[in-house]
């Protein structure tokens, strides 16, 4: 028997529900391997078609979804005749009411949603998608590495987005590098890491209002696009509000303004990570006067 394996397959980027923390977005990368006897080809499995078949069921499956623990007390599912699910999740700070397709959602097995039930979600997703030849598979589910720099979660949604991104509730854990002055600054980092910890980003133009539920301030997004009808009610003090899209250019050159408000005659430059390997970059402070540069980066290049 032989083993290959395939690093990086991929990284799922979604949201889930969580008892305390509410609506967590998070980003996993995807490590994979496959175990059985070689082919004709001498293979155990095509690296090409790792990617064309296994790479999309993955990708298809999680990315860019909301997680639901079904098992869960906490949660009331309502499947509805139009093709739509509502939802509750009530939790120690309120409760989270939304309204979405229903492939934007994923229902698993269990009282909550973790790395151990995901893996063996995707290791049965994954068998069923591989040649017959393939007797074991492996699926390892790991966060980028960031050291000791800070990052976040956060949970958005893109109505303009032409794919998976106008999903109301998808989210990514992501590292923020922000530089005072030309000098790295862990400051900033850190007290922006800890401003949008667990947050959700909502663009005020979606915004339908703010209601109280048994006494506790609750904001409510709507918005149609292409995929369908999207509504969202959520704690007020989980939520960060943008005047724009919540993309990552736009959050980049946000982060970067802001900072040059609250420390005036001092220069800025951001790079906002959405998720794994791929963010943007803005620049504001004394020396960029104006609206903020902002530049798609991928790893540690400009694009």
């Amino acid at each position: 028997m032989a083993t290959l394996f395939v690093e990086n397959l991929t990284v799922v980027d979604f949201s889930y529900l969580h008892a305390k923390r509410g609506m967590v977005g998070e980003s996993w990368i995807v490590d994979l391997e496959l175990s059985g006897d070689l082919d004709a080809q001498g293979m155990v499995f095509d690296f090409g078609h790792i990617k064309k078949a296994l790479k999309q069921a993955v990708d298809e499956r999680v990315d860019h979804r909301l997680l639901l623990p079904g098992e869960s007390d906490l949660l009331g599912l309502h499947r509805r005749d139009d093709g739509h699910i509502s939802l509750e999740w009530r939790y120690l700070a309120g409760e989270i009411r939304m309204v979405a397709p229903a492939d934007s959602i994923l229902e698993l097995s269990g009282t909550a949603i973790t790395k151990a039930g995901v893996t063996l979600y995707l290791m049965d997703l994954i068998r069923d998608s591989v040649p017959d030849n393939v007797t074991e598979v492996r699926v390892v589910l790991r966060e980028q590495d960031t050291g000791t720099a800070p990052f976040y979660h956060y949970s958005h949604g893109l109505k303009k987005h032409d794919g998976n991104c106008q999903r109301i509730a998808h989210g990514h854990r992501s590292g923020i590098e922000i530089f005072e002055n030309g000098r790295r600054s862990r400051y900033w980092e850190k007290l922006w890491a800890d401003r949008w910890e667990d947050i959700y980003i909502g663009t005020r133009s979606d915004l339908e209002g703010t209601y109280y539920v048994e006494d506790v301030p609750h904001h409510r997004f709507r918005y149609d696009a292409e995929q369908g009808h999207f509504e969202l009610v959520i704690p007020e003090d989980h939520c960060y509000l943008v005047d724009t899209d919540s993309t990552v250019e736009n959050l980049a050159e946000h982060i970067a303004e802001e900072l040059a408000r609250e420390a005036p005659g001092k220069r800025f430059r951001v790079r906002a990570f959405e998720g794994v390997g791929k963010g943007a970059i803005a620049e504001a402070g004394e020396d960029n006067p104006g609206r903020a540069k902002a530049g798609w980066l991928q790893g540690s290049s400009v694009l």
